[in-house]
């Protein structure tokens, strides 16, 4: 019986062990990389960045909460993606939909071209999305209307396409600008 008890606090143990390092580690890939960190250097990659707002955003970091233009809550998650006037060129990388934390998107007047990308839509915490004045072309993703918290949305003065998506107009939370 004393047998039992010591294999049942040594499972037990072994449990607790397993449930702390999965919830330390769960924003790590399996070589130990930051997911956000990633995302955010696709982000980087595929942007022209004159002023050198990004420079400090560096693929070897573990924590991007002290990186130039990103907000983080008291728990150390990207909540906010802020490079309004910051004269950025390029596109805007499907992994933007890989910072699953996001709340508040201000890519507002830049040159940034290419279609929205549709990876948005799986930001289900999204709150506040500006990409106005820019160069953005394509139609509006319809996966955009799957974003039950955004309250505020901004893509004016853009080289936008086709009708708002109808799942967006019949958001009453919503304001479009």
């Amino acid at each position: 019986m004393e047998k039992r008890k010591v294999i049942a606090a040594a499972f037990l143990y072994i449990a607790a062990f397993l449930a702390l390092w999965g919830s330390a580690a769960g924003l790590l890939s399996p070589k130990g990389v930051n997911f956000e960190v990633q995302a955010l250097m696709a982000i980087k990659t595929v942007l022209k960045d004159p002023h050198g707002v990004l420079d400090n955003w560096d693929s070897t970091s573990v924590d991007p909460c002290s990186w130039a233009m990103v907000t983080c809550s008291t728990e150390s998650l990207v909540i906010g993606l802020g490079l309004p006037s910051q004269n950025l060129s390029g596109t805007l990388s499907p992994s933007i939909g890989n910072l699953t934390n996001l709340q508040i998107i201000l890519l507002q007047n830049n040159n940034i071209t290419g279609p929205i990308p549709k990876e948005i839509g799986r930001l289900s915490k999204l709150q506040t999305l500006d990409l106005s004045d820019n160069f953005v072309t394509g139609d509006i993703p319809l996966s955009l209307g799957h974003l039950n918290d955004l309250k505020y949305m901004k893509l004016n003065n853009n080289n936008l396409s086709g009708e708002i998506p109808v799942s967006l107009a019949s958001m009453s939370q919503l304001t479009l600008v």
